[in-house]
């Protein structure tokens, strides 16, 4: 009678083992899906944005007339269109897998009562998206930003905001080899063939 005590306690305490283990997977699998879970912070077509500008730490000015893009600071210069097309990827999508922090009563906190950065993009309808760069999170390496008529704050990879720092002069389009010898060529007068005036010269000595 004994053994059979010793034996049912034991099953009850390997069923207990199991259900205590089945209960902590199925919370670990929850808690993974709740830090997978993407938030959208925007979402537009870069191909419909006809004006992207930079303000706050420095200054970027670009427009997009008949498909191609051009800098207001810089007029006459090419600029790289991949370049521009780049920095849309960047915005145009922006999701974050970070704890969205819910209209926050203190923005300074976040470095987003008076931004740094500020980056706007017009699209073709007229609508402009603004994010406000601020913060950055030493211990994500993230940084936080907040998106005009949106009250929440996001974490979102630094890259976003980093691959904006750039001058105007650094997405001019660069010279090739050929087109520098073309231009050269093009202004170098040709010299005129001395020939036939020296020998004109010897004829009268």
């Amino acid at each position: 009678m004994r053994k059979q005590k010793i034996q049912f306690i034991i099953l009850a305490v390997i069923c207990i083992v199991c259900i205590g283990g089945y209960f902590g997977l199925k919370n670990a699998e929850f808690s993974q899906d709740e830090e997978t879970t993407e938030t959208t912070v925007t979402g537009f077509s870069k191909d419909d944005a006809t004006e992207l500008t930079v303000t706050g730490d420095h200054e970027l000015h670009f427009v997009k007339e008949n498909d191609v893009w051009t800098e207001q600071s810089l007029p006459g210069e090419n600029i790289t269109q991949s370049s521009i097309n780049y920095l849309l990827t960047l915005i145009d999508n922006i999701t974050t897998s970070e704890t969205v922090i819910e209209a926050p009563d203190n923005l300074s906190e976040y470095g987003l009562e008076e931004p740094y950065r500020t980056i706007s993009a017009t699209l073709s309808d007229g609508s402009v998206i603004t994010i406000y760069a601020g913060n950055e999170s030493s211990l994500l390496s993230k940084y936080y930003i907040r998106v005009e008529g949106d009250d929440n704050v996001y974490l979102v990879s630094s890259y976003i905001v980093t691959e904006f720092d750039k001058t105007a002069e650094e997405f001019v389009e660069e010279e090739t080899e050929t087109n520098t010898e073309e231009a050269v060529s093009e202004e170098t007068e040709p010299e005129e063939p001395e020939t036939a005036a020296k020998a004109e010269e010897t004829a009268e000595e």
